[in-house]
């Protein structure tokens, strides 16, 4: 009862404090007046497109929180505070080491003035804090302090000691950054080597530089035309390559170039290739082109036009009309008719600044990605087979029950109250039990779909747009989700009436009943199957957000050159064409 009083006190006290920081946010910047030259600068910094003074106090309030709820989560300090040490220690902005601040002395002054507030009020507050802490002597007296919640919420205080607990909490730690799989970007890395520039000679206006959640590459947001990051950021060339699954990339013929359009006049690309050795029957070669502005999810060719292969014309280009009711044309890959050994020609011609033209939508000067592959084409059934055996589309059961625990923690972290996550087993598409649970490589929620429920809708559109059929997010992979097959397979095998499940906060079926026969199944799953070592794209994502690891960067701007050579195939995206024979339960 003590104890919880005084957390009470404690959350009322830290509550106050953090109603303060906006008022002591503008004492800061009344004091530290910050001149036109220096507005540039910070505007530049945190990406502030307009109106400083409107937009700068919430910018910057929101990024020094951020900060300071990462730091609380690195030293392990309770939000809302548990302990005297814990309200000290997370109501101060203890952000020396943070780059952004160190690069501006006035934000360094505005922070100083922040912290110098929150000691006087800690200072007024004296007799209060006095009796709190005679309050955390008693506790402390008569319990140990337990731990702070993380990945894995079972400790059991009764019968783990201190010093045990310390090490468990400090490996669960580790593991949350080891899932992240992110480390500090070297300079490098900074100069961002893979961004479209590097191939387009384009000056950099914006040094701010997004990571790519599959490559792990950098990308200068402006090069991209990115307005605003969506929650996973997936560069140009990786969603050139996997944006049709049922197209599977074999061999990189011409690999990713970036075709710059220009504006008011005829802008020819040319680009010579050639097919060292000759195509399986299922095979194809086909030419793949997105446009950088932005989007770059579908594919998209240049608005007026032509295509030729070795001086033959193979494809127009027409716009749209400015009065259709398309949003946007329908554009199609494109497949090569091609021979073995033979030096190729592709030339795109684009014609975009005729006066006649002024009634159609033609969007001038954005450069184009395009790429030729080999690729095999799937029926459907081999596809199916395919993903099922494919041990990379693997999600093992315990990647499967970590992701239900980083996905509930995360919304710990938010602030949003959950102690489960609940789901159907019922197809979104058909409503019917679903049975291949799937989902995309990069989507994060839990549910899942029908593998082949979504293969056979997608076979049946054109133009082929592979999205989530829940998140709307694009898929350039599936992923099978072992524990929810285990539980699909158990509700078949004893005719079980359950159509939903719910997962508690450790990543366990709630229902008793469904959790002991999938206790007594333990021994029969595959060790392949109950645990591997696969890249989960989503719990590197959960975990860097969970310890605010922003994958939003400032990169240094690039000096006016010519452009290098192109860089080395990179490893992480070489197309191969084996897959592994692990079985999954079926």
């Amino acid at each position: 009862m003590l104890k919880k009083e005084l957390e009470k006190h404690l959350k009322e006290i830290r509550e106050e404090v953090n109603s303060l920081i906006p008022k002591y946010l503008d004492e800061g910047i009344l004091i530290n007046q910050i001149n036109s030259k220096v507005q540039i600068e910070l505007a530049e910094e945190f990406n502030i497109q307009q109106d400083f003074d409107l937009n700068f106090k919430s910018i910057f309030l929101e990024f020094i929180f951020n900060l300071q709820k990462q730091k609380m989560i690195q030293k392990q300090i309770f939000n809302p505070p548990k302990t005297i040490s814990d309200l000290f220690l997370g109501s101060f902005f203890n952000l020396d080491d943070v780059p952004k601040i160190n690069r501006h002395i006035i934000l360094k002054k505005i922070i100083d003035h922040i912290n110098q507030r929150i000691n006087n009020f800690f200072q007024h507050q004296k007799s209060t804090i006095q009796f709190l802490i005679e309050q955390q002597k008693i506790i402390d007296s008569q319990s140990t302090r337990s731990s702070p919640i993380v990945i894995d919420l079972e400790i059991d205080s009764n019968q783990k000691t201190p010093d045990e607990q310390q090490q468990k909490v400090q490996k669960q730690e580790q593991e949350l950054i080891t899932l992240a799989q992110y480390s500090n970007p070297t300079e490098e890395q900074l100069n961002c080597p893979y961004c479209v520039c590097k191939k387009s000679n384009q000056i950099v206006l914006k040094p701010l530089a997004l990571r790519c959640a599959v490559c792990k590459n950098y990308f200068h947001i402006s090069c991209l035309r990115i307005e605003k990051p969506k929650k996973v950021f997936v560069c140009p060339e990786c969603i050139i390559i996997g944006m049709d699954p049922l197209h599977e990339l074999q061999e990189s013929i011409l690999d990713p170039v970036i075709f710059q359009s220009l504006e008011g006049r005829v802008n020819q690309f040319t680009q010579k290739f050639e097919m060292k050795k000759g195509l399986p029957t299922e095979h194809l070669v086909e030419l793949r082109s997105i446009k950088i502005d932005g989007q770059f999810e579908d594919i998209c060719w240049p608005d007026l036009g032509d295509l030729q292969l070795n001086g033959k014309k193979i494809q127009d280009f027409k716009p749209l009309a400015n009065n259709s009711c398309l949003k946007k044309r329908k554009d199609e890959k494109i497949m090569l008719n091609i021979e073995q050994g033979q030096v190729n020609i592709l030339t795109i011609r684009e014609q975009n600044g005729s006066q006649d033209l002024k009634s159609y939508r033609i969007n001038q000067g954005i450069p184009y990605m395009l790429g030729i592959f080999q690729v095999r084409i799937y029926k459907l059934s081999e596809f199916i087979k395919k993903v099922k055996m494919d041990q990379n589309c693997l999600l093992g059961i315990e990647q499967s029950k970590k992701l239900i625990q980083l996905s509930i923690l995360q919304n710990q972290f938010d602030e949003v109250t959950m102690e489960s996550i609940k789901v159907s087993l019922d197809c979104v598409y058909d409503l019917n039990q679903i049975q291949t649970p799937a989902r995309g490589n990069i989507c994060e929620h839990i549910q899942c779909f029908s593998l082949e429920n979504l293969v056979t809708m997608m076979k049946s559109v054109s133009p082929r747009k592979w999205k989530c059929p829940i998140c709307k997010q694009m898929i350039l992979g599936l992923q099978i989700d072992a524990y929810q097959m285990c539980i699909l397979t158990i509700i078949k095998q004893y005719n079980l009436k359950i159509n939903e499940v719910s997962f508690n906060q450790f990543g366990e079926v709630e229902n008793t009943e469904l959790r002991a026969l999938l206790k007594q199944q333990e021994s029969t799953i595959p060790e392949s199957t109950r645990s591997n070592n696969n890249r989960i794209i989503q719990l590197e994502q959960i975990s860097q957000r969970i310890l605010r690891i922003s994958n939003q960067v400032v990169a240094e701007p690039k000096k006016q050159k010519p452009p290098p050579p192109l860089p080395e195939p990179k490893t992480n995206k070489k197309i191969g064409n084996s897959f592994s024979d692990a079985i999954l339960i079926d």
